[in-house]
This record gives C-alpha cells, structure tokens and sequence, in this order.
C-alpha cells in the first residue's frame, strides 16, 4: 500500500458515502445523475488506484483502459445533474445516451492493441521497478478529450448563469458547484496540456478526495439538497402571493417579491422574522400556527397585516419542510394569501343580507298591516253591502205592491214599477259584484245549486244592462236554450253581468250585442274539458268592438289584467276573472274567440243539472285546479 495508493482509496470511500448520503435525502431534480457521477468518479479513482498498486507495464495499461468508463462518465453526468438541479429534469432516455458513449469508450480502450487509437506508445518514467508509464496519445484520446471538455463547459456556462438569480443565501451552493468543478478539471487541463502528474500519475483522481470535502461541506453545512433552494427559485418567482421559507431558527432563507414587498425590506433574506418591520404580526403568529407532518396544516389562519397604513387580510398557511420521510425537520415554508378582496367582499353581503332582512321584516309588517286593513274593509264594505240591501228590499218590496195594485187601477203605470225592479235588482248586483271576488277567494265558499228559469234569468240580465246603458242594445237568442237548470242563480247571474257589461262597454254606440244560449252534448265536442259525456248549457255573448291584441288573449282571464287598447274605459280587471272561477266552480268553462278591430265571442259552457261531488274544481285564492287570476 503506497501514499498514492491510500490517498485514492481514500477518494473511493469518501465519494461512495456521498453516493449514498445523496440517495437517503428526499428526492430532488437530477438526483439520479448525481449518484451515478459519484459512482463513476469512485471507478475512475479505483482503477487510478490499482494502477498504482500493480508493478507490471501490462497490469497498469490494464487498470488505465479500466478508468476509461468513469473518466468520460464522470464529467457528463456532472452536466447533467446540473442542468435538472437548476433548470428541471431531463428525460432518462438522454442518460442512457451518455452511459453508451461511456461504454463504447471503455470498449475501445479494452481493445486498444488492435487499433491504437487512444494509446500509440507506452513507457516507464524511469527504470525503477513498478514505475509509473507514460503514455503517448492517439486521435480518439483527443476527440473524447473535446467530448469532455464540452461537458465541462456546458457545467461552467449552466452554473454561472444561475449565480445572478440565486439570493444571497443560496449563491454558496452556486459558489461550492463551481469549486468542485474547477478542481478536477485544472487538474486533468494540467495533466493534458502540460504533462503535469502528482506521483507519476494523473492528478485528476486525487482531485475527487478534495471534490468530496466540499461536498460534505455543502451537504452536512448548507443544507445542500434539503430545502431545494436552487431548483425552486423560479416556482417562488412566480407565485403571486407571498411565500417566505425560513429555517430551523426563524431566519428567512428564501422569500419571493411579493413576500419582500410585504416586508417592506428587498434585503429580507438572511435576517430574522422579527426584525421585519412589516412582518412582525406574522412573527408572532408563525410559531403559533399548527401543523399536521411533513403537510399543510389543518385550515389556514387568519391574518391582518398593516401595509402602508391599509389593512390587508391574509390566511397564512405552514408547510414544514423535513429531512426524508416525516424525519428531522429544518425549516417551514409560510404561504400567505391575499384575501382581502374577499374579506371586504364577505362583509358586504353580510351588509347586504341584513338590510335585506330588516327589508323583509319591515314588508311583512307592513303585509300584515294591509291584511288587517283588507280584512276592516272587507267587513265595512260587506256591511254597507248588508245595510244597502235592505232599502232595496224595501224599495222592490214596495214596487212588487204597487205592480199588484197598478194592474187592476193604473196599467199606464206598469212599465215605469217594472223599471223600478230592474234598477233595484241593478244596484243588487253591483253590490254582489263589490262582494264576490272576495266571497270566492275565501277557502270555505260553495255554491248554492237551486232549480233556475233560465231565459227568465238571462232576459232581466239583458234588461237590466240595457237600463244601465240608455240608447244601447242587447240581441238575445234563446231558441235552443234550456228552460230550466240546476245552478247557483246569483253566481250565474253575476258571469252573464260581466260578459255583457264587457261587451257594452267595449262595443261603438249603436252596435248591438248578441247574447245567445243553447244546449249541447259533451261528448259530439271534443273541445270540453276531460271530454264529458252529458248536455251543456252553451251561453255566447258576442260584440263588434275594439278585440283583444293576439299576445293578451290568454291573459285576459287573469286577475287585474286589462287588455292593452282598452283606453280610459272604467274597470278593475276583476270581472273576467270572476267568470272563469264561477264557471270552474260549477265544473265548467270559459272560452274567447277575438280579432282585433273586428270583436270578441265570450263563450261559457256549464254543465246542465248539478255536478257529480269533485267535479267541480276550486277556483283560485284558496281553490286549487284553476291558474291564478
């Protein structure tokens, strides 16, 4: 065992141990690449060392063709691990490329005697026994000397580009990478170009024993692979928010430029977190901030931060950062986003929500005052209607008298009492008019079916709407109509009211409105409603007046709906409505046919007799099966 001997072999343990010291640490870019140049490097120094050890000219040419495959796959591997350490991983396919050109060179040095491309001559230095040999180089030694010494380059050029983007805290690693290049790589240019040897021997093998204490230095020291400072640079460029990384005692190792620009200091790095002015609420919430493992914590926490004189709100988030697999943990990384837009944003519908409720309690209050009004009306007006009706019993009780006495003394008189009765029975039934919507929309209303004279209640109906409109004229054609019919009188009366009062009030003076009734069978018109079998009572009342526009015709049945061209004409939209729902309570139906300019057909079709129980559907406010008017 020589000094050159011990020294090599101290180069082999050394490089092997940071093999695997590198394989244990968590995974990091270019990992792969690293280990196999550490592994290569330790076969470059074990043939140099054999070489040494061996006496005989042929055992040492055999142990140098041996170092070929390290000495051509050290420094590529070297590059390679660089280039995926600092700027992302290279596919595997490109290292496989690199061990085969290390392979094939290893091959040609095996088989040099045939083809003497790498060694032309070999000689001893002198004629001591185990001497050192001198080697005279051929072509190919020289063109993979370029193959490496590119790599070399490409090393250098790779490095040193990353020295002006790493922070201060990290250029050390920069500055180490550089150290472990340039000192095999001056001596191999020694050894190449100026035949310059340490015993006798290339000095680049030596050079790995030094390589290896920087790496130990860089690896145990500066925590080389353990935050990945190199390899997340840009990552951390690129975040919006701001993201800090400190160390095991608070300092802070890394910081993006929101992160600085939070701390109102560029020269955050390398200074605690609490001596940053604009991070001293973060630094004591930091320590504070739990966390589950080697992950994110569970649920971030709220943080508020005085920026300049403005509040900003963040929820700040601890990742620790640990040696392998939940082992000893060096550092944390504080991620802080910015939520102040949705602070500001939540406190606004919080804002919102509360004017809105106090809105809603304020028109439910005020729903219920106008409830409690309707309801006070509703009574007045169904005793005004109450203490009206008795007069006009009076009155017609009266006129009955006077038409008893007045056939036998006064027969001239008859025509004018008949016009009294009609005009009583008139204001009866506007009052029953003021009254029925709300009788209909009560939950508890049924009809009051008795036997009907049906032309005699569809004549006074016409009269009396003549009474009202002087100088205006009702047709009636009641050859087909039924004589008598089971019915809610006072309910059928008030539809043919409002059918014929719409038709009045619509229709040019001097035009005359027709009302006709006849009876049909269900079952030869397919138009009724489920198809019933059974006679119809079918009453039209049809006018020549203004019509109804094509898209308000199946509105006009809706409560409080007024057709779009009915001008100043009076009226409150009710009427109709009350005619659809008095004839779906009798089990029947309403129907329009109208052109605009030209008039309007009203058509009601009840059914004759009274209907079987749960035929007659309710009617809207309270009755279900017919659409709301």
């Amino acid at each position: 065992m020589t000094l050159p001997s011990a020294l090599l072999l101290a180069a082999v343990v050394a490089t092997l141990w940071i093999a695997a010291r590198s394989w244990t640490l968590p995974a990091f870019p270019g990992r792969t690449d690293f280990v196999l140049m550490q592994l290569s490097a330790a076969w470059w120094s074990t043939a140099v060392a054999a070489e040494s050890m061996v006496s005989a000219p042929a055992d040492k040419l055999f142990w140098a063709e041996m170092a070929w495959m390290g000495i051509v796959c050290t420094p590529s591997l070297w590059a390679f691990f660089l280039w995926s350490y600092t700027r992302g991983e290279l596919p595997a396919r490109w290292r496989m490329v690199l061990v085969t050109v290390g392979l094939a060179t290893w091959a040609l040095a095996l088989t040099n005697d045939a083809h003497h491309l790498i060694y032309t001559a070999i000689r001893p230095v002198d004629a001591t026994p185990g001497a050192a040999l001198v080697y005279s180089h051929g072509l190919l030694f020289f063109a993979i000397t370029v193959y490496i010494y590119a790599f070399m380059v490409m090393s250098i050029v790779v490095t040193a580009s990353g020295i002006h983007r790493a922070t201060p805290a990290y250029r050390t690693h920069y500055l180490g990478f550089l150290v472990v290049m340039a000192v095999p790589w001056a001596a191999n240019a020694g050894y190449v170009f100026g035949n310059v040897t340490l015993f006798d021997l290339d000095p680049t093998a030596f050079s790995f024993l030094l390589m290896d204490g920087v790496f130990y230095w860089l690896i145990t020291r500066r925590r080389l692979f353990d935050l990945l400072p190199v390899a997340r640079d840009a990552l951390l460029d690129a975040v919006p928010d701001p993201v800090l990384v400190l160390d095991g005692d608070g300092t802070v190792v890394e910081a993006n430029p929101a992160a600085q620009a939070l701390a109102g200091d560029r020269a955050a790095i390398g200074r605690r977190l609490a001596d940053l002015p604009g991070l001293l609420a973060l630094s004591a919430t930091a320590d504070a901030i739990p966390a589950k493992g080697p992950g994110p914590m569970a649920g971030p926490v709220p943080l508020t931060l005085d920026c300049g004189g403005s509040l900003r709100s963040f929820e700040v988030t601890r990742v620790p950062l640990a040696v392998g697999g939940g082992g000893r943990e060096v550092g944390c990384l504080l991620m802080l986003r910015d939520v102040t837009h949705r602070r500001r944003a939540e406190a606004r519908l919080v804002d919102t929500v509360r004017r809105l409720d106090a809105a809603r309690q304020e028109a439910e209050r005020r729903l219920a005052a106008e409830q409690e009004a309707k309801r006070a009306l509703n009574g007045f007006l169904s005793m005004a209607a109450h203490e009206f009706k008795t007069p006009l019993a009076i009155i017609d009780g009266a006129a009955q008298l006077l038409l008893l006495d007045a056939e036998v003394k006064a027969p001239g008189m008859l025509p004018r009492l008949e016009k009294i009765r009609r005009a009583v029975r008139r204001q009866v039934n506007i009052l029953e008019t003021c009254l029925a919507d709300d009788r209909l929309s009560d939950p508890g209303f049924a009809l009051r079916y008795d036997m009907l004279a049906l032309p005699a209640l569809l004549r006074n109906a016409a009269a009396a709407q003549c009474d009202a409109a002087p100088g205006r004229r009702v047709e009636l054609d009641l050859d087909g109509c039924p004589e008598r019919m089971t019915a809610d009188g006072p309910m059928l009366e008030l539809c043919v009211h409002n059918l014929l009062n719409n038709a009045l009030k619509y229709s040019p003076p001097g035009s005359p409105v027709r009302l006709r009734a006849w009876s049909e069978d269900g079952s030869e018109d397919g138009s009724r409603d489920g198809g019933e079998a059974g006679r119809w009572l079918a009453l039209s009342v049809t006018d020549r007046g203004i019509g109804i526009p094509d898209g308000e015709r199946e509105r006009v049945f809706d409560r409080f709906f007024r057709a779009s061209n009915t001008g100043t004409a009076a009226g409150s939209g009710v009427g109709l409505n009350m005619v659809r729902r008095i004839a779906a309570l009798h089990g029947g139906t309403v129907t329009l046919d109208s052109r605009l300019g030209e008039g309007s057909v009203f058509t009601l079709r009840i059914p004759l007799g009274e209907p079987a129980p749960g035929q007659a559907a309710p009617c809207d406010g309270g009755m279900a099966g017919m659409p709301a008017g």
